[in-house]
């Protein structure tokens, strides 16, 4: 009986020197310092900052004029909000019918891009005009300039240079294959749409993934206006094509520029009476301008100094 207490006592003993020796281990083993150094918390506020500032600008990054999405349609509808209109009247029923369709459900972006394309139109045509710059007639920089803005431009010019550079290489290679115009066109169209799909899909490969945002309809404007830029090559020679291409390419980025430009848009949406007027005198005073273009001053420089 007495070996047992004597056994027990030992082993309590024994214990409680383990557990003060582990509890000794413990206060004086260094405890993780939680605190962070003065470079850490530094590299960290840097992280946190440029995360906030990409954030910041990816909230910025407002979408395309031709995507009717809620921060489009909000900006574009506050402005309207914000006009007080007098009694329907002549010089304002534009601005009553503006206001009647966005409440009927119409797109404020697509009324304004409706009203933009003649602003558009009409500077082009002072371009044509006035400076002499020459290019793909109106519609075809127009429709360019839409397509960059529903692409952007970067991306519309990927997509616009591509298409170019298929269906020029393209036309070289039916040269040798005699088939009439139609089917001709077709074969053209079948190389066109493969070239774009082969941006479609080394394009994010290649770490351009904006190439995934592109919709349709940027993808049929450009497709179809190639048939405009092989009817200038066959009847240009190829340094005539390549200026007319670049020079319509510049005014396309150009109308990409007036139609993303946010004074511009409220200008015609809050003042259209105003913008038709406009157009219609611009056009008028174009169509009866008969002196040389700018350009033309230098072209004929010799002749004027004689």
């Amino acid at each position: 009986m007495f070996s047992i207490k004597r056994q027990a006592l030992f082993l309590v003993l024994v214990a409680g020197v383990f557990l003060r020796g582990a509890f000794s281990v413990f206060a004086l083993s260094p405890t993780p310092d939680l605190t962070l150094s003065p470079e850490a918390s530094l590299s960290l506020t840097a992280s946190e900052s440029a995360e906030a500032t990409a954030e910041a600008k990816e909230k910025e990054k407002e979408p395309p004029l031709t995507e009717s999405t809620p921060e489009v349609k909000g900006r574009l509808e506050s402005i309207l909000e914000k006009q007080k209109l007098a009694p329907l009247s002549v010089t304002n029923f534009l601005k009553h019918a503006i206001r009647r369709s966005v409440k009927q459900g119409v797109p404020a972006n697509t009324v304004v891009l409706v009203l933009l394309l003649p602003v558009i139109a009409t500077v082009i045509t002072f371009f044509r005009y006035i400076l002499g710059i020459s290019g793909f007639g109106i519609f075809t920089p127009v429709m360019i300039s839409v397509a960059f803005t529903a692409t952007g431009l970067e991306t519309g010019l990927v997509l616009f240079l591509t298409v170019l550079l298929v269906a020029n290489l393209s036309r070289l290679a039916l040269k040798k294959i005699r088939v009439h115009f139609l089917p001709r066109m077709s074969l053209l169209l079948l190389f066109i749409s493969l070239g774009v799909f082969a941006l479609l899909y080394w394009g994010p490969r290649l770490s351009f993934s904006q190439v995934t945002t592109i919709s349709i309809f940027p993808i049929l404007i450009v497709i179809l206006l190639s048939e405009n830029f092989i009817e200038i090559l066959i009847g240009k020679s190829p340094r005539e094509a390549m200026q007319m291409t670049g020079l319509t390419l510049l005014v396309a980025v150009l109308g990409y520029f007036l139609l993303n430009w946010n004074y511009l848009q409220s200008f015609v949406l809050l003042h259209p009476e105003t913008t038709v007027f406009l157009v219609l005198l611009a056009n008028i005073l174009l169509g009866r301008y008969s002196n040389l273009r700018l350009l033309e001053y230098r072209r004929f420089k010799s002749i004027f100094k004689s």
